[in-house]
């Protein structure tokens, strides 16, 4: 596929105060005991597809009051650290360096920050001061889905350069436990800190030891009157989520047509695909892609994995469900895969993938791997 911009590394990076589902439910039963229906509502944590998730920062962090400012400080701080390390991953397993980099774009929902993070991170990585930084914001959970976009659109326009794409969500630092709600209450069931990050290279750059996962295909659909389903409300004290119940039926019914629209504007079907990357919303979105799109079990079990061992990571979770589909599925030339996130707009970010002659990113030995399964 000498034509298409090509995937040739992802890698991801976590905080290192690690939780199980258990636990976050048991203090919030706490934290909510003055929540009507409080005890109807807990099971929502059992039912989240959660089992495992990192945080910024100890438990104890959360349950002080501090001010939107305070927080917001913190999330540059964290996001730096993370941000540097998934940069730096997701190089090594491509084989490249800092200064080969020429496209830098990072996406977030969760913290403010001018100069932008990537301004930041670019000084702290060293990168050349002529490389292009995108900073994206409010994508939501489509940012990283639209980030790979941008960046092979990029490298179409500048077939011979190198594109960086980060995401770094720190969802827990928008947790307000004074407002004790059950969409708040939903939000801490599923959302979680984490970072992650891909590389890409235009058709002219040569290939080395990665070639990769051409992107054949990239669409952007926004759906009218549904900016309601998702967002945030923004107040002094921050970030304030915004979440419909009716997510995942508007999925299962709005998504099918625009998919296969997608795919036949590019001679596929369904069935050419093998491969599915999905922002993992929750246990009901995945439930509504098997529904909507005829998934079988096998093919969200990569999405459904990283759901699991990380929770809902906002614009970061393509990239926790592609390396997992990526490090188990073993993909082989020729095989085509689907990534695809939705997030406030309400809007789906769609790309089509075929892997090259190289099953997968290099990995040096003692890379980060999947984490346990248990306690």
């Amino acid at each position: 596929m000498p034509h298409h911009p090509r995937i040739l590394s992802v890698a991801t990076a976590v905080p290192p105060h690690r939780l199980h589902q258990d636990e976050v439910k048991a203090e919030t039963g706490r934290l909510f005991a003055g929540l009507p229906d409080i005890e109807r509502l807990l099971p929502l944590f059992d039912r989240a597809g959660v089992e495992w998730r990192h945080m910024a920062f100890p438990k104890t962090y959360y349950l002080e009051p501090r001010s939107f400012g305070q927080r917001n400080a913190d999330y540059v701080r964290v996001a730096l650290e993370l941000g540097e390390e998934a940069v730096r991953r997701a190089l090594d397993r491509a084989g490249l360096g800092i200064e080969d980099v020429d496209t830098f774009l990072f996406t977030t929902t969760t913290g403010l920050a001018t100069p932008s993070v990537d301004a930041l991170l670019a000084e702290r990585l060293g990168m050349r001061p002529g490389v292009r930084r995108i900073p994206l914001f409010g994508l939501g959970c489509a940012g990283g889905a639209a980030g790979l976009a941008v960046a092979a659109d990029q490298l179409r326009a500048r077939p011979g350069g190198v594109a960086v794409v980060l995401s770094v969500e720190l969802c827990s630092l928008t947790w307000n436990l004074d407002a004790r709600t059950k969409v708040n209450l939903v939000g801490i069931a599923l959302f979680a800190d984490g970072a992650g990050c891909a590389v890409l290279a235009g058709a002219d750059r040569p290939a080395g030891a990665v070639s990769g996962a051409g992107v054949t295909g990239t669409e952007t659909v926004r759906f009218p009157e549904s900016g309601h389903l998702m967002g945030w409300e923004f107040s002094e004290a921050g970030f304030g989520l915004v979440l419909s119940p009716g997510v995942p039926g508007f999925i299962a019914e709005e998504l099918p047509p625009r998919v296969a629209a997608f795919l036949e504007s590019h001679g596929r079907s369904r069935d050419d695909v093998r491969h599915f990357a999905l922002h993992p919303g929750g246990r009901q979105v995945i439930a509504a892609y098997r529904r909507g799109l005829g998934l079988s079990e096998d093919d969200v079990a990569p999405t459904r994995e990283a759901l699991r061992l990380h929770g809902n990571l906002s614009s970061a979770s393509v990239f926790f469900s592609l390396d997992e589909l990526w490090r188990t599925r073993n993909p082989r030339p020729g095989d085509r895969g689907f990534v695809a996130a939705m997030g406030p707009g309400f809007a789906a970010e769609m790309l089509l993938l075929e892997w090259s002659r190289e099953a997968g990113p290099r990995r040096p030995e003692g890379a980060a791997g999947r984490e346990p399964a248990s306690r």
